[in-house]
């Protein structure tokens, strides 16, 4: 037994250095390597952030042509990649869905267990592509659809929006998406990021990080809030039915999901640039304008009643994202994994720091068993 204290949670332990990122919880900033999310969002694309945190610097025109060359290249699903997704259960969750995925590709890459910098990145490439193709065809194979093949015309963002739903999106669908991926693309020393630099660590292979990161992602007190934040709102069902739910969830003792954040004291600053986002497909979807007034009258109790403000409880990345997705056409049980197709380039970005300096992760527990006591052969026992 030890007389310290353990802190639980490892709240405000520091036990890494990052480039990638800064949080602010009591100002309400997010740095990326030196520039603001306000900065980014809306202004550069998913693959002008990804650059910036794994290369360190936003790309001139000529990098960024290059680096979404590389990922257009790199979308193409092999005969025994297809098979993988046919293989994969149509039942059970989108996160499930991906994690087995992920590790899937690890045994058709005779290259997964290199842990250099460079095999990293070239795997990193590689992952970050296929992904989102991976999940859009899993998706429509468990509703007996054909996958629908990568558009090399089409950024990221709308790629994806277009394998999962057979239809270029509208300029503000393509657009919500893209932002959306930005703002969830890093977070610090977040759990499931905390999962892979834990598996690099440990010595395992950039697929194995992964894995580890997306099934940590997947608890309702991180990524998966997403979902349960839209099923309360579909439950409201209607802005006037808000005060009522809210009040009643209360007095159960229940949790808000989407509201309330470990660092942030005041509102994520993600929050504006999702409600703007939901606020452009609102404009031209009716659908999602329900969905906005409902965020919309929840964000205003939570910001009115006491229960949240003396608890410093404000909505979260979270919040918003839940009608923008569902406004976007993803199933619920999606949301997540949609998560985790923006957070892989933050993922990526810490495992490669981890590799340039690695120690195996190895923190303590106090031991608060019994004391040391002597063994009693089995028919002594009493």
């Amino acid at each position: 037994m030890t007389s310290e204290t353990p802190v639980r949670g490892l709240d405000n332990v520091v036990v890494a250095r990052s480039r990638l990122s800064a949080i602010d919880g009591i100002g309400g900033n997010l740095i990326y390597a030196g520039y603001h999310i306000h900065e980014l969002a809306g202004r550069a694309s998913f693959e002008e952030v990804v650059y910036l945190l794994w290369y360190g610097e936003l790309p001139t025109a000529v990098e960024l042509a290059a680096f979404q060359a590389r990922l257009a290249a790199a979308r193409g699903l092999s005969a025994d990649e297809l098979a993988l997704v046919h293989s994969v259960p149509a039942s059970g969750h989108g996160m499930d869905a991906l994690r087995t995925l992920v590790s899937g590709l690890a045994q058709l890459d005779a290259q997964a267990d290199a842990i250099d910098d460079s095999a990293t990145e070239q795997i990193g490439v590689r992952v970050l592509a296929t992904m989102p193709v991976l999940l859009a065809a899993w998706e429509r194979h468990r509703h007996g659809a054909e996958p629908i093949a990568p558009n090399p015309a089409l950024p990221h963002a709308a790629n994806f929006l277009y394998m999962l739903r057979g239809a270029i999106p509208s300029a503000a669908e393509a657009h919500a998406f893209d932002t959306y991926l930005v703002l969830l693309a890093e977070h610090g020393l977040n759990a499931s990021t905390f999962a892979a630099r834990v598996a690099v660590g440990a010595g395992a292979d950039l697929y194995c990080a992964l894995v580890a990161a997306i099934a940590t992602l997947k608890g309702i007190f991180h990524g998966g809030a997403n979902q349960k934040a839209m099923e309360t709102f579909l439950a409201i069902g209607t802005p006037e039915h808000a005060a009522d739910y809210i009040a009643a969830m209360l007095e159960r003792g229940e949790r808000l999901m989407g509201v309330g954040h470990r660092i942030y004291k005041v509102e994520d600053p993600r929050v504006r640039h999702l409600r703007h986002a939901v606020q452009a497909l609102a404009a031209e979807n009716s659908s999602a304008s329900n969905w906005q007034a409902i965020a919309d009258a929840v964000g205003q109790l939570v910001a009115e009643h006491s229960h949240f403000t003396r608890r410093q409880l404000n909505p979260n990345v979270e919040f918003y994202s839940a009608p923008l997705l569902y406004s976007l056409g993803l199933p619920l049980d999606v949301f997540t994994a949609a998560f985790a197709l923006s957070r892989t380039a933050g993922w990526i970005g810490h495992i490669r720091e981890q590799l340039a300096d690695n120690r195996l992760i190895r923190p303590k527990s106090d031991y608060t068993g019994p004391a040391l006591r002597g063994f009693v052969p089995l028919g002594q026992r009493g």
